[in-house]
């Protein structure tokens, strides 16, 4: 089985990978693997240079992922400039990194996580999404003490992404973390279980259940 994981900023997507991953499945960071292939001498790393020039760059000869993002939060046609240098480069890193797995395991659950999977497109490629909700106030609240910022820029920050209501609706399978980190283990280990019931199922049984899940 081959899952998207994904969700809102501080829905705690992050948190239930750890989970994911402690149970049994194999998770993959597409953040993570972000960092890589934007590290010197990659291939994304050298669009970036070229497309945003060495003000990005470090001392350390590192990317400024940080200036970077504040760049094409403002700047829409930037940002789609950088998606297509980096998401390419992302993809190519994960297919081998799921062949590798599928080859040393093919009963694996594997997921990869990632913030924009529904707004890209790429929740087509698994076999099932799970969409981690949060409660609005407690995403508010968990902004704010993350980052350090005020109520205001911590709304605009959440109005900048795609509503949750819409993402929800792509969703196989959701998991609430308003309550507290117990509670989202859970959630969790309730959804590998549903994972490995459905597994069990023929083809068309799997279907109806994808649809009564939906």
């Amino acid at each position: 089985m081959y899952l998207g994981l994904t969700g809102n900023i501080a829905s705690g997507k992050s948190t239930a990978a750890m989970f994911f991953e402690k149970h049994g499945c194999y998770c993959i960071d597409t953040d993570e693997i972000s960092r890589i292939v934007m590290s010197p001498g990659e291939k994304a790393y050298l669009g970036v240079v070229e497309a945003f020039g060495r003000d990005v760059v470090r001392e350390d000869e590192t990317l400024d992922r940080a200036k970077i993002r504040n760049i094409v939060f403002n700047d829409p046609e930037k940002r789609k400039i950088l998606e297509g240098i980096v998401h390419p480069a992302i993809l190519e890193y994960e297919t081998k990194a799921v062949g590798r797995i599928k080859g040393k395991d093919d009963k694996a659950i594997i997921i990869t996580q990632a913030a924009l999977t529904v707004e890209s497109g790429s929740y087509k490629r698994f076999d099932w999404l799970v969409v981690v909700y949060t409660d609005p106030k407690v995403q508010l609240q968990r902004v704010m003490k993350r980052d350090s910022i005020t109520q205001e820029q911590a709304k605009k920050i959440i109005d900048a992404q795609m509503p949750i209501e819409e993402k929800l609706k792509y969703a196989n399978f959701i998991i609430d973390n308003s309550a507290d980190i117990d509670r989202l283990e859970r959630e969790v280990r309730r959804v590998i279980e549903l994972i490995k019931l459905i597994g069990k199922c023929t083809k068309s049984r799997r279907e109806r259940v994808c649809t009564n899940l939906g």
